[in-house]
């Protein structure tokens, strides 16, 4: 088995508070016309969309890093998976579910099938995607060991760029509004794993040679990782506001995320035991927490609508209180069951 990987703890907390930046700037922009009112807001969400890209990069990372290397066994692998990951899911989907009931009524599932469909697709509530496409690259996962093992690792980080750039362009609406069968891919491309392929892969890929690469990139100078890392960022933030392309599935999305996951990695070096590291350790029970704690707040915040003082406000506290409760419930018995591992 391969080394521990220092920085994750790291690149998580960064990751999961780009997520959060982006839930809480939404709620900014509630009332707004995002682009043409949204100002500093719509910036800040924008720029907070390296965060799930980041995610999937990691976790193909530290999974090849983990078992490319070594004889896999597929049934502890799946094992491990459901108990840490999906049986969380479960769960939380259920109180989702019973929350939605209670806050959405209008909008809550009514039927059986409507039901059995939201734990399929993860639409118990909004941020739940993320573990059904996760899943998705579970499945896949021992077939992409032996794809990187049989066509090497560029052959398949191409492939796998190939389809994430077909998926991609079948999400812009110049193309759905010409072709319209495009539209229900369109509408649900966020949970299904082609427009995260190229992620998922190019992390495999830098986590079978990890090691090989940090030392590489040591001898990168600092300033030009910050220069493609902001270069990257304002070209995302150009076409998000001038070809009015927002969201994740955007070609300067996929150079930003790149170029972030190369600048957390920097960092990490220095700041390793920063804050940030705290974050990432809780980081799987952040991502299930925080959307209620959001929730809640908003309908409690006692600040002006769409102000700094209030977003300064739904920042502080949803960050602060998701961690909280996250550190309170890992020293539970089977907190696993809620939180993973």
């Amino acid at each position: 088995m391969q080394g521990r990987i220092e920085e994750a703890g790291f690149i998580k907390g960064v990751a999961i508070l780009g997520v959060i930046f982006i839930h809480v700037t939404a709620f900014s922009l509630r009332n707004t016309e995002p682009l043409t009112e949204g100002g500093l807001f719509f910036v800040i969400n924008q720029m907070g969309r390296f965060s799930v890209p980041v995610f999937f990069m990691l976790s193909g990372l530290l999974l090849f890093h983990r078992y490319y290397h070594d004889e896999f066994l597929a049934s502890a692998f799946f094992k491990r998976r459901g108990l840490y990951i999906v049986v969380p899911y479960v769960i939380w989907s259920v109180f989702y579910l019973a929350y939605s009931w209670l806050a959405h009524p209008e909008s809550a599932p009514r039927t059986v099938m409507e039901v059995l469909t939201v734990f399929i697709t993860g639409e118990a509530y909004y941020h739940l995607y993320y573990i059904v496409v996760m899943v998705q690259f579970y499945l896949l996962f021992p077939l992409l060991i032996h794809a990187f093992r049989r066509f090497g690792g560029l052959t398949v980080v191409s492939f796998a760029l190939l389809v994430n750039v077909i998926a991609d362009s079948m999400t812009w609406w110049e193309l759905s509004v010409n072709f319209p069968w495009m539209e229900p891919f369109s509408e649900n491309a966020i949970r299904f794993f082609p427009v995260w392929f190229f992620y998922f892969c190019l992390g495999g890929w830098i986590g079978q040679r990890v090691n090989r690469m940090k030392e590489r990139m040591k001898r990168v100078p600092f300033s030009a990782i910050a220069a493609f890392f902001i270069s990257a960022g304002l070209l995302m933030l150009f076409e998000s506001l001038f070809r009015k392309h927002t969201g994740f599935f955007n070609f300067s999305v996929l150079v930003y995320s790149i170029s972030s996951l190369m600048m957390w990695f920097y960092v990490a070096g220095k700041w390793n035991h920063s804050w940030l590291s705290v974050l990432g350790r809780y980081s799987f029970g952040l991502y299930f927490i925080h959307p209620l704690v959001l929730n809640l707040f908003s309908r409690i915040s006692p600040f002006p609508a769409a102000s700094w003082i209030e977003f300064g406000f739904m920042l502080i506290a949803v960050t602060g209180l998701s961690l909280a409760l996250s550190m309170l419930i890992r020293r539970w018995p089977y907190s696993y069951l809620l939180i993973g591992k």
